[in-house]
C-alpha cells in the first residue's frame, strides 16, 4: 500500500504532525520567555515576592543578610539562575548577593540547590537534543506529505481537539493534585539522592522565586505562548503543502 494513502495512516501522521508542532512549539516558547526571564519583574510584584524574600531570609539556615537585598538584586538574581540552567549550569556556584554598599555579602546558592540547578540544566539540555530530533521527524512528515501531495485535512479541528485535550489534561491536574503530581514528576526526573525540595527557611532560591506559586505561572505562560507558536508552524507548513498542490 503506498505511503500515506491509507486513511488511519494519514489520520496517524497528521496528529504527530500536530503532536511533534506543539512540542517544537514548547520549545521556542521555553526560549522566548527565557529572555525575558519569564516576566519576574511582574510576577515579583503581583506574587508579592518582597514580602516572602523580607519574611523567610533572615530565617534561613545556610544563608545570611539576604533580607537586606533589593528588588532589583532580586531580579538580577533570578535572570542568572535563568542564564545559567539554559547554558548546562555555568555559572551557578559563582552566584553572589551584596549589601547597600555593593560588598559581597555571600554566594547566592549553597552545595545542594548548585546540584539541584545542574539536575534542571541536565533535563533541559536532553530535552533539547529530543525537540531536535522532534524537528528532523516533523520535517519528514511534512515532505511525506509534500511529495504524496496530501493537504493537511481539518486542521483547526485538529488543533482544537489538541487544545481541548490540555484544557481537560490541565483540569484533571488541578483537580487531582497538582502540587503532588509537580513532586511525584521531580522524583522521576531527578536522581533519588539529590536534594530538589527545599524550605523557605533553607533556600534562598525558593525564597526568591515563591516557589511553587512560580512554577504555576510560568506553565500557564509556557502553555500559553506555545499554544500560539504551534498554531503558527501548523499554518505555514499547511501554506507550505498548499502551495505544493497548487
Amino acid at each position: 500500500m503506498p505511503l500515506l494513502c491509507s486513511k488511519p495512516l494519514l489520520f496517524t501522521a497528521q496528529v504527530f504532525v500536530v503532536v511533534l508542532s506543539f512540542f517544537v512549539a514548547l520549545f521556542f516558547a521555553w526560549h522566548t520567555l527565557s529572555s525575558i526571564n519569564f516576566f519576574y519583574p511582574f510576577l515579583y510584584d503581583t506574587l508579592d515576592f518582597g514580602s516572602v524574600i523580607q519574611h523567610y531570609a533572615p530565617l534561613n539556615i545556610h544563608k545570611s543578610g539576604f533580607e537586606q537585598t533589593d528588588r532589583a538584586q532580586h531580579i538580577v538574581l533570578f535572570g542568572e539562575i535563568v542564564s545559567a540552567i539554559n547554558r548546562g549550569g555555568q555559572g551557578l556556584a559563582e552566584m553572589v548577593y551584596y549589601d547597600s554598599q555593593g560588598r559581597v555579602m555571600d554566594t547566592f546558592l549553597h552545595r545542594a540547590e548548585v546540584i539541584h540547578l545542574q539536575d534542571v540544566a541536565n533535563l533541559l539540555e536532553v530535552l533539547t537534543q529530543v525537540t531536535y530530533w522532534a524537528m528532523g521527524i516533523l520535517c519528514a512528515l511534512v515532505i511525506m506529505f509534500k511529495l504524496k501531495k496530501r493537504p493537511l485535512n481539518h486542521l483547526a479541528k485538529t488543533l482544537g481537539w489538541t487544545l481541548a485535550g490540555l484544557g481537560i489534561l490541565s483540569a484533571l491536574v488541578i483537580a487531582w493534585d497538582a502540587q503532588a503530581i509537580f513532586y511525584a514528576l521531580h522524583t522521576l526526573m531527578f536522581p533519588a539522592e539529590h536534594q530538589w525540595f527545599f524550605y523557605y527557611q533553607e533556600s534562598l532560591m525558593t525564597t526568591l522565586m515563591k516557589a511553587p506559586d512560580i512554577f504555576a505561572a510560568i506553565a500557564a505562560l509556557l502553555l500559553v505562548l506555545a499554544f500560539v507558536y504551534c498554531a503558527g508552524l501548523l499554518w505555514a507548513i499547511s501554506r507550505i503543502l498548499k502551495q505544493e498542490n497548487t
